[in-house]
Parts: structure tokens; sequence; C-alpha cells
């Protein structure tokens, strides 16, 4: 037992510096945007789905997705360094969600997609873009090895919290398949496959995947964690909140771009489709903020007040004997 609790400590530092390696190959592209961007505030709103000023870079590299996955993987390394429980399921969930979201760029830079970049900045995207697979495939490894190690005693989420971010990850969810289905009814499954691939001429960005890839992966992310959420599984909640943290940031980049372009203000002079757009994204937001406070607090240890066998647990005592004995006691 030792031995494997060694051996998972060793794995579990050689997935710290994983993530240690994901956030640093974000922040990498992040930085390269900020410094070729004329103004820093062009990163945040060509982030909102704004398109570029003119003068400006052909092509940009990152998406609101690079920020939110380097802060995971900085956050997924703090719990491996602090022995957390939640360390194997968060590194479990960086790996899955790096894997969908850093898959898309390598058919779609690879077929010469986003012909405004240079070929030196289009061979760095598809380094970056194959190294984060290989280090999602490593962190799988790592997370498998590190459950090996962990504590076996059994922890569910709290029910009223669990039940409400099931709820409302689940519908949210919901909501986005059902605009995935509308599409498909309006521009056809031919149409709509070229457009989850993604031919490279839609991206803006050499990291981004295809917008209905991303809201298919968000679907399934979302109705995943909804679906631990409702078994109150503790394994599900560091992607739970990182679904929550997506969820949340989507909505909250449509919010401030449908502000931008006016379209908030005269929300009753709008067609009904773009009244849906706005009203998708705002309960995006709410969705997600909701989870995220849902499941801030960590789950519930079976058996930790009470252990099997009846003994307690270190630092408990047994009450005291009664001031009053009765007769013949």
């Amino acid at each position: 037992m030792g031995r494997r609790r060694a051996r998972a400590r060793g794995v579990g530092g050689f997935g710290a510096l994983l993530c240690l390696l994901l956030a640093l190959l974000s922040a990498g592209w992040i930085a390269r945007d900020l410094a070729v961007a004329a103004h820093p505030a062009d990163v945040w709103w060509s982030w909102t789905g704004e398109p570029a000023r003119p003068g400006g870079p052909a092509v940009r590299a990152t998406t609101p997705l690079d920020p939110m996955l380097g802060l995971g993987c900085l956050l997924a390394a703090v719990a491996v360094l602090r022995r957390s429980p939640s360390a194997p399921g968060a590194l479990t969930a960086v790996a899955v969600v790096t894997l969908l979201f850093r898959a898309p760029p390598l058919w779609s830079l690879g077929t010469g997609g986003l012909p405004g970049a240079g070929p030196g900045v289009r061979a760095w995207a598809l380094a970056t873009a194959g190294t984060a697979l290989v280090v999602s495939v490593l962190l799988l490894i790592a997370a498998s090895a590190g459950r090996g190690g962990a504590d076996r005693r059994t922890k569910r989420l709290r029910r009223a919290p669990a039940a409400v971010a099931a709820l409302v990850l689940g519908a949210a969810g919901l909501v986005l398949v059902a605009w995935q289905i509308h599409t498909v009814r309006e521009v056809g499954w031919s149409a709509y496959g070229d457009s989850v691939i993604g031919d490279g001429e839609a991206h803006r960005a050499l990291l981004e995947p295809p917008g209905d890839w991303y809201l298919l992966s968000l679907a399934l992310l979302s109705l995943l964690s909804a679906a631990g959420a409702a078994q109150r599984a503790s394994s599900i909640r560091p992607l739970a909140l990182l679904a929550a943290t997506l969820l949340a940031v989507h909505g909250a980049l449509a919010l401030a771009s449908e502000q931008h372009a006016g379209l908030l203000g005269h929300f009753r002079a709008l067609a009904v489709r773009t009244q849906l757009d706005v009203a998708t994204g705002a309960f995006a937001a709410l969705a997600g903020l909701v989870a995220l406070l849902a499941l801030a607090r960590p789950a519930d240890a079976a058996g930790a007040r009470r252990p099997a066998g009846g003994q307690l647990p270190p630092g408990y005592a047994p009450p005291p004997p009664p001031s009053n004995l009765p007769p013949n006691w």
C-alpha cells in the first residue's frame, strides 16, 4: 500500500508538471496576441467575436478558451501538489476539455486553413495543438494512476447543491442541443457537418475550434456533468466546475458583444431569432454562475463521523459520563 501511494505521488507530480506546460502554452499565445495587437482591448473584443480593426494583425491566435484552459490547468496543478482528493478528477477534467478543444486545429490548419497566417506561426500553432493532445493523453494516464493511490472512502456531493447543479447544467445542455437541431433543419446535414468539422475559412483564430464543434462540445460537457451531479458523484465535480465556467464565460461574452452592438437596448424591436439568441446567452451565463455557486463546497465524506467497525476517527473522544449516575451504576 505504501509503495502504491508513493508511486501515485510521483505520477501526481508528473501530472502537475504537465498541467503547468499546458498553462504556459496558453499564456505564451495570449502574450503573442497582446504583443501584436494595436491596443490590449482589441484582444478582449476579438474574444467576444468582434471583427479585427483595420490595420491590425491579419490573424490572431487565441480565443476565450485559452485563459480558461490556462487557469484550469493551474488549479489542477495546485490540487495535485496539495494532494487533494479531487486531484485525479481535476486532471481528468483538464485532459478531456483540452482534447475536445485542441483537436480541431490539427485538421483545420493542416489543410491550409487561415491563409492570412504565415507558415511559421501556423507551424507553431500546429505544434501547440499536437503537444496539447499528447499531454492530455498523459494526463489521463496520470489521473488513472492517481486514483490507484487515492483514499477509497466514498464521497458524495451534497444533495441540494447537486440537484441544483444537475438541473441548470442539464437545462443549459439541452438548450444548446436544441439550437444545433434547429441549425440542422435550416442548413441540412451536409452543410452542418462541414460547419462542425470546419474548413479553416470560418475560423478567426489559429487555435479556435469551429463554432458548432465548440457548442456541441459545450453541450456534451454540460450534459455529462449534469448526469454525474444527479448521481451525486464527487468525481464529476472538477469537470462540472469547468463546464459551468465555460458556460458562464460563453454567455457573458455573448451578452457583452450584443451590448456593444446595441442590441440589448432595443430588445423588443429585435427579430424573434435575435431575441432567442440574446436570451440563450443570458441563460447560459446564469446557469453557469448558479452551477459554480452550487458546486463551490467540496463533497461530503461518507462515514467520516462514524467509520465502519465502531471506531471513532482521530481527534474524536467519547462523550463524558453523566454527572448524576443512575442507581447501581
